[in-house]
């Protein structure tokens, strides 16, 4: 039983865009620094149309709809939206690196460091940064085959003033690093591409089924 184009449209192609977006930076050699909130944002988007064609359609409110018609989809976004922010708010707050492993982090997370707090040292056996006078431990973790980095602390951190900080200043550090030899990211476009190209193919093959799809789909 094969999937119908439109579904198919809508469930890959925000997770397409999110894959060709991370892999582009990793294979360009450039570092990107976000919060974890932006972070996890980002992943929330990348799978909206995966969320769309699976719970949504499970738990689609039928009555509403048909009362409402399309705009029950605002809602239905709305409270989708709601609840990304509610796991990026509540989660535990970090710093997330694309394109950098955290070996090569933990210089640039020390050099930010001592713009915060001029004792700040390191230990490079656990990728540990220690600031004494904020009383803050801070470590670079991920996987060494990855290119990607999360700066977490070990304290609970309440105020968003510090993490502001650490990120303007981590960027600055970051920017001087090279990239990881050799670059990742190639992997990532090719399967990005093929699953676009196999979406859009697939629409374009079925262009009637597409339109007529979307439209029963949308209002119904």
């Amino acid at each position: 039983m094969s999937i119908e184009p439109i579904y198919l449209l809508i469930a890959l192609l925000p997770l397409v865009a999110y894959l060709l977006l991370l892999g582009m930076i990793r294979l360009s050699g450039r570092v990107l620094i976000t919060t974890g909130g932006r972070d996890i944002a980002a992943l929330g988007f990348s799978v909206v149309g995966l969320v769309a064609i699976g719970p949504g359609e499970l738990f689609f409110p039928k009555a509403a709809a048909g009362v409402f018609g399309g705009w029950v989809w605002l809602a239905l976004a709305t409270f989708y939206g709601l609840i990304i922010s509610l796991f990026a708010l509540t989660a535990r707050p970090r710093l997330v690196v694309y394109g950098r492993t955290p070996e090569q982090m933990l210089s640039p997370l020390l050099e930010a460091a001592l713009e915060l707090d001029s004792e700040a040292t390191c230990d490079r056996e656990t990728l540990q940064v220690f600031l004494p006078r904020l009383r803050v431990h801070l470590r670079a973790a991920g996987h060494q085959a990855i290119d990607s980095t999360s700066i977490e602390s070990f304290e609970p951190i309440a105020t968003s003033v510090f993490w502001e900080k650490l990120l303007g200043h981590l960027r600055d550090k970051a920017e001087a690093t090279s990239p990881p030899a050799p670059r990742r990211g190639g992997t990532m476009i090719v399967v990005a591409l093929t699953l676009g190209l196999f979406a859009v193919w697939r629409a374009i093959a079925e262009r009637q089924q597409v339109v007529e799809g979307f439209r029963e789909w949308l209002w119904r």
